[in-house]
């Protein structure tokens, strides 16, 4: 039990209403779908630490509703929330206004309770937006693929599919969903809006899903490109949170657009999914950004698969140039580009610089 007091100026925890600013770790450098969750969840929050607080069930039931409706995976929205907590309680322990590490504690406790009550209402709002159509109506084609890519619904057994992010630049989703249908079957199921959305691809196998796939793409007349997960044992939702990942991480290495698939980004991919170890690399490769000529011969070497002839042919200068520009790029990260590990680690540590700048201009 968490003692109460009817007294305010005595309380341990209710020195006033809290205020959770905005964690660190949601800034510009993470997806929509998560600064989405801190502007809706938040404000649930806001007054955890008063004596008699109550939860805004309503609201956190309007926030899983909403939720469900986009299309969005409810394994997304749980995860996103979960961190978000994880957040507001480290911050509760580190607060200076809470007098000692008792009343500190109280107040992290109790955050982290509502934080468990908010994920249970959140998911009942979701299940409440996947009951609403009468059984007799036939979903369209764009609502069964909102049910099965947000979890609200799940395939037939005899149904597989291949879950596909696509990204269509200025292409009508009319034509989008027209070139799926034509190419990779009448029975595609696409959610789609300007500039791209999902897919989501009967097919046998992987290998046939990637092949019709780039048929599509040849037909959209290569401005679009897409990433292609085969779900195996992830649930569509899943599988769709993977899907939009590898297509980020594909678009901020700057590959000509194809059908990417995880093998593409598999070290990229897991750096990005490992806070520890993408922040890390961010570090690493700080110490560049002002350097705007060390910066350029850096992707030139990587596109040159660090190939320091072709770079200097590229950048019109003398090859002993280029080698004490690398020089100076291993003093300043720690890490040689002249070493096939050093040169691995700067690349993988540009990506997540270009995988951030993309995410905050997505925001």
């Amino acid at each position: 039990m968490i003692p109460t007091s009817t007294d305010k100026t005595t309380s341990p925890v209710a020195a006033g209403r809290f205020h959770p600013a905005t964690p660190a770790g949601f800034g510009a450098d993470v997806q929509t779908p998560r600064k989405t969750v801190v502007r809706h969840v938040l404000p649930l929050f806001s007054d955890v630490l008063s004596d008699g607080f109550v939860l805004d069930v309503p609201a956190a039931r309007r926030v899983g509703h909403a939720w469900a409706e986009s299309g969005r995976g409810l394994e997304r929205l749980l995860d996103a929330v979960q961190k978000l907590t994880a957040d507001l309680v480290d911050k509760a322990l580190n607060r200076p206004d809470l007098r000692d590490a008792a009343t500190r504690c109280l107040a992290a406790q109790r955050i982290s309770e509502l934080g468990t009550r908010i994920l249970v209402e959140l998911t009942r709002g979701f299940a409440e937006a996947g009951s609403g159509a009468p059984e007799h109506e036939e979903p369209t084609r764009r609502k069964r693929a909102e049910l099965l890519l947000s979890g609200a619904a799940v395939p037939a057994p005899e149904e597989t599919y291949a879950v596909i992010a696509v990204a269509t630049a200025e292409l009508d989703p009319a034509v989008v969903d027209e070139a799926f249908r034509t190419h990779a079957g009448e029975d595609t199921l696409t959610l789609l809006a300007d500039g791209g959305g999902h897919v989501l691809l009967p097919a046998p196998d992987k290998d046939d899903a990637v092949r019709r796939t780039e048929k599509v793409l040849d037909a959209l007349g290569g401005s679009a490109r897409a990433a292609l997960v085969w779900p195996g044992s992830r649930s569509l939702s899943a599988s769709r949170s993977v899907a939009d990942d590898i297509l980020a991480e594909a678009t901020s290495l700057e590959f000509a657009p194809a059908v990417h698939v995880l093998d593409d980004v598999l070290l990229e991919f897991a750096a990005a999914h490992e806070p520890v170890v993408s922040n890390a690399l961010l570090k690493v490769i700080q110490p560049l950004l002002a350097q705007p000529v060390l910066w350029e011969t850096l992707q030139v070497l990587l596109a040159e698969d660090g190939n320091r002839g072709k770079a200097a042919e590229r950048l019109i200068v003398h090859r002993s140039t280029v080698d004490y520009r690398l020089q100076r790029i291993g003093q300043l990260t720690g890490h040689s580009p002249c070493t096939v590990r050093g040169l691995r680690l700067l690349a993988t540590a540009s990506a997540m610089h270009r995988l951030a700048e993309l995410r905050g201009s997505a925001a």
